[in-house]
């Protein structure tokens, strides 16, 4: 397993072998009030170095939204 306690876009991509843009619609779909995919938080530009992803899924949620919808991850971390 992974030493960091979160995953971006781009893993959570990876880990269901799709692309970060459908990703990011999920995200959009939660925001419209259909709650599709984990759960996520942005951190603040001032947080991050810059070119770091700002939007994080914390490892345990996904676990837990895996679980709970009965879905395996095409790829591991």
């Amino acid at each position: 397993m992974t030493d960091k306690q979160y995953l971006t876009t781009k893993d959570l991509a990876h880990r269901y072998g799709l692309k970060p843009n459908t990703i990011k619609s999920w995200r959009d779909k939660t925001k419209a009030g259909k709650q599709t995919g984990p759960s996520w938080y942005v951190l603040s530009k001032t947080a991050i170095a810059i070119g770091s992803p700002r939007v994080r899924y914390e490892l345990h949620q996904v676990l837990a939204w895996e679980e709970t919808n009965n879905i395996t991850p095409i790829n591991s971390f």
